[in-house]
């Protein structure tokens, strides 16, 4: 299934998994540079906020939002880890991962609260089937109203 066969609805659940895997993954660490040499953990984090941008692009591409002003800045950081990989600054993606995400998480369940119940159901069901091993991102989808 290409990005547009699917239920642009799951862009915002996407959203939601990947701030739960950003936050699970920050949480372990205090040093900035001790996430960055810690490959595994680097990678992931960094693959998920390229997550979170991608799929806030679709969101504003199937007008999910009215207001796209914010949300364009979390494009532009995911082009920014995408594009300049060689130079990201470890200190700012840590702290971006503990101290910015608040607000995209409470304006993603906001936009989700929208979603007619029987799809925000069925997709929720969905998402947490897929990442049913994962109990902090159980946690994220069951916050869902």
């Amino acid at each position: 299934m290409s990005e547009i066969d699917r239920i642009k609805e799951l862009f915002l659940y996407d959203i939601i998994v990947a701030i739960a895997k950003i936050k699970y993954i920050a949480n372990k660490f205090d040093n900035p540079e001790d996430l960055k040499y810690d490959f595994l953990h680097w990678d992931s984090i960094i693959r998920e906020f390229e997550i979170v941008g991608e799929a806030m692009n679709y969101c504003i591409k199937f007008n999910l939002f009215e207001n796209e002003k914010d949300k364009r800045k979390v494009i532009d950081f995911r082009n920014i880890l995408i594009h300049k990989y060689f130079g990201i600054d470890p200190e700012a993606v840590l702290n971006i991962a503990k101290t910015n995400l608040d607000w995209l998480e409470h304006m993603i369940y906001d936009r989700i609260k929208q979603i007619e119940p029987q799809l925000k159901e069925e997709l929720k069901k969905e998402m947490i089937e897929e990442n049913k091993n994962l109990d902090f991102v159980k946690k994220a989808l069951d916050k869902i109203q």
